[in-house]
C-alpha cells in the first residue's frame, strides 16, 4: 500500500512529477488523452479502462490528479468510483480530481457535481482545455493540500488556522472559504462562521454561502428565516441540488411535509442515482402514505444501489424498512399482495445490479425480509422456512454476513427460538465495534427489551436440560419437551427432541406426530439438527416405530427432500 499523501507542501507541482491516472472505459479516447498531457509535459501517466484496473493502481501509487470519465463499461459510474477510492483510501483529500464526460444531461453533470471534482471537462476535449483544467486543478490541490494535511493529523485548530492564512494569501477563493465555513461550524464556532458569511456574502455571494448562512439560522432556532432563505436562493439557482436537502429537512422539522416531499422530489429527480435522495423520499412518502411514491423510489433506489463495499445492501435494508412500514399500514390482504409484488420487482431490480459476489448477500437478504413480512401476517411456520432458506448458505459462517443482514434476523430468530442460530448471530455482533445506523437501531430495540435475553438464556438452559436427561430417559424428557414446544411451537431442537421421545416410547397421535414434524420439515436446518432430524425420519419409517409414525414419517421425508432439492421458495 503506498503512502497516499500526494504533496502536501502548498506548492504547485511541476508537471514533469505529476503522477495522473486516466480511467475512461473508451481505448481511444485514453490514447489521446494521454497524448495530450504528454504534449503539456507530464511523463508519470498511468491508465485504467474499469474500475478494478484503478484500484489496482491506486493501491500502488499516489496519484496527483485522476481524469474520470463518468460512464464506465461495468457497474461503477465514475462519481462511484470516486467514493470508492475516497472510502477506501486509496486516494488523498488533496487529490486532483478532473470528471469527463460526453453526456451533457443535467443528471450527468449534477451527480458529478455530487462528489466535488475540481473541475468538469465535457467532450469533445482539446489540448488547450485539458492544460487549462489541469493547471487550475493542480492549483487548487497545492490550496487545499496543508489544510488536509492538519485534519488528517487530527488538528482542526491547525487546519482553520491555516485555511484563514491561506485566504489572506490568495485574497478571495470560494472553495477555501467554503472549507472555512464547514470547519468552524463543524468546530461549533458559530459566532464566527456567521461573521465570516455575512462578509464574503456582501462582496462574493454564493449558494454555497446561503446554505452556510441557513445552517447558521436553523442552528438559533430561525427555522422559518432559514427555510425562506433556502427558497430565495434556490430561486436563483435551482440547480444547486444541496440546497434542496437542507430545504426538505428544514420543511419536515417545520412540519410542512408535503413541501418537504416536494423538495426531496425535486432533488431525487435531478440526480437520482444519490441513494440518500432516494431513502429520503421513500421516507417523507410513507409517512404521508402516499405508497405509489414509495415505490417510485424504490425502484429509483434499486436501479442505482452504491454498489461499493456494504453500502448497497445498508440502503436496501433502510428502504425495506420503510417499505415494511407501508405495507403494515395497508388495511387489506389484497393490498399487501400487491405490494408484495411490486417489491418483487424492485427486488429483480437490484439483483441486475448487484455484482457476483453481492448476489448470495441479496438473496439471503431477500428471504429474511420476506420472512418478516410472513410473521407480521401471522404466518409463523412459513416465515420460518423462509428465514432458515435465507440463512442456510452461511449456517457454517455466520460471521460473514454483513451487519444489516445479522441486525433483521436476530428478532425473528428470538421469536422462533433458535437458539443455535441466535448464539452464532451474537457471536459475530459481539464481536464488531462499528454498525450503521440501521443496524444498531435495530440492536437497540432488542436491547431495550431486556425480558428478551432473559427468555432466549432460560430457553437455551431448558433445552440443554431435556436433551441430557433424553440421554437416560425419554420417558422424563418428554415432558420437558412438551412445556418448551408449548412456548416455542416452532422451536426447531424442541421439536425434534419432542419428535424423538414419541419415537422412543412409541406415542403419540398421528396427529401430534404431524404437527411437531411440520415445525421442522420442507426447510433446511444447522448440520448438527439436519443430522437428528435424518436420524428421525429413519427411525419412524422402521419397524420399530407405529404404523401412524411410519405413515407420517414417509410423507414429511418426500417433502423434505423435494424441498431441499429444489430450494423452493416459496
Amino acid at each position: 500500500m503506498p503512502n497516499n499523501q500526494g504533496q502536501p507542501q502548498g506548492k504547485i507541482l511541476p508537471l514533469h512529477a505529476v503522477k495522473a491516472l486516466i480511467v475512461d472505459d473508451q481505448r481511444l479516447a485514453t490514447t489521446m488523452l494521454k497524448s495530450i498531457l504528454q504534449q503539456i509535459g507530464l511523463t508519470h501517466i498511468n491508465t485504467a479502462y474499469d474500475h478494478q484496473q484503478a484500484q489496482q493502481h491506486c493501491q500502488h501509487i499516489a496519484y496527483d490528479v485522476l481524469l474520470i470519465d463518468y460512464h464506465l463499461e461495468g457497474p461503477l459510474t465514475g462519481t462511484e468510483l470516486i467514493n470508492l477510492l475516497r472510502r477506501r483510501k486509496l486516494v488523498s483529500p488533496y487529490c486532483g480530481i478532473i470528471m469527463i464526460s460526453g453526456d451533457h444531461s443535467a443528471e450527468v453533470i449534477l451527480t458529478s457535481m455530487s462528489v466535488e471534482p475540481d473541475c468538469f471537462m465535457a467532450k469533445p476535449i482539446t489540448a488547450d482545455m485539458v492544460k487549462a483544467k489541469l493547471l487550475s486543478t493542480l492549483e487548487e490541490c497545492a490550496l487545499r493540500a496543508p489544510v488536509y494535511k492538519a485534519l488528517l493529523s487530527h488538528d482542526r485548530q491547525q487546519a482553520i488556522a491555516t485555511c484563514k492564512k491561506q485566504l489572506m494569501h490568495t485574497g478571495y477563493h470560494h472553495k477555501l472559504e467554503g472549507l472555512l465555513l464547514d470547519l468552524l461550524i463543524e468546530d461549533g464556532q458559530w459566532l464566527q462562521a456567521e461573521k465570516y458569511a455575512n462578509i464574503l456574502r456582501k462582496h462574493h455571494p454564493s449558494p454555497k454561502l446561503s446554505l452556510i448562512l441557513a445552517k447558521i439560522l436553523h442552528h438559533n432556532n430561525q427555522l422559518k428565516a432559514a427555510i425562506h432563505l433556502l427558497e430565495c436562493q434556490l430561486q436563483q439557482s435551482p440547480l444547486h441540488i444541496e440546497l434542496y436537502d437542507y430545504l426538505s429537512s428544514y420543511q419536515e422539522q417545520d412540519k410542512a411535509y408535503y413541501d418537504a416531499l416536494s423538495s426531496a422530489q425535486k432533488a431525487l429527480k435531478l440526480t437520482p442515482s444519490i441513494s440518500h435522495r432516494a431513502l429520503k423520499v421513500a421516507q417523507l412518502a410513507a409517512d404521508l402514505d402516499r405508497v405509489e411514491q414509495v415505490l417510485k423510489a424504490g425502484q429509483t433506489l434499486a436501479n442505482h444501489l452504491p454498489i461499493i463495499d456494504v453500502e448497497w445492501i445498508i440502503c436496501l435494508a433502510e428502504y425495506m424498512a420503510i417499505f415494511e412500514q407501508v405495507y403494515f399500514s395497508q388495511p387489506s390482504l389484497s393490498q399487501r399482495q400487491r405490494l408484495k409484488l411490486e417489491l418483487q420487482k424492485i427486488n429483480k431490480r437490484a439483483h441486475s445490479r448487484v455484482m457476483p459476489a453481492q448476489e448470495p448477500f441479496l438473496s439471503a437478504y431477500s428471504h429474511i425480509f420476506m420472512s418478516r413480512l410472513l410473521l407480521g401476517n401471522a404466518q409463523p411456520l412459513k416465515a420460518k422456512r423462509r428465514l432458515l432458506l435465507g440463512l442456510s448458505p452461511f449456517f457454517n459462517k455466520i460471521p460473514q454476513l454483513p451487519s444489516v443482514i445479522l441486525a433483521d434476523t436476530l428478532p425473528l430468530l428470538i421469536h422462533l427460538g433458535e437458539t443455535q442460530l441466535i448464539s452464532s448471530i451474537m457471536q459475530a455482533i459481539e464481536k464488531r465495534n462499528r454498525f450503521d445506523g440501521h443496524s444498531q437501531n435495530r440492536l437497540s430495540d432488542i436491547k431495550q427489551q431486556t425480558h428478551l435475553a432473559q427468555r432466549i438464556k432460560q430457553l437455551e438452559e431448558q433445552l440443554s436440560e431435556a436433551y441430557r436427561v433424553l440421554q437416560t430417559s425419554s420417558e422424563q424428557a418428554f415432558p420437558r419437551y412438551q412445556q418448551i414446544v408449548h412456548d416455542y411451537p416452532l422451536c426447531s431442537e424442541a421439536n425434534l427432541g419432542f419428535l424423538q421421545c414419541m419415537l422412543d416410547l412409541n406415542t403419540g397421535s398421528e396427529e401430534d406426530i404431524k404437527h411437531n414434524m411440520k415445525a421442522v420439515s420442507s426447510m433446511p436446518l444447522p448440520n448438527d439438527l439436519e443430522n437428528w432430524r435424518k436420524e428421525l425420519l429413519e427411525g419412524m419409517i422402521s419397524k420399530k416405530a407405529s404404523p401412524h409414525q411410519h405413515r407420517v414419517a414417509l410423507t414429511y421425508k418426500k417433502q423434505t427432500q423435494r424441498f431441499l432439492d429444489t430450494e423452493s421458495t416459496e
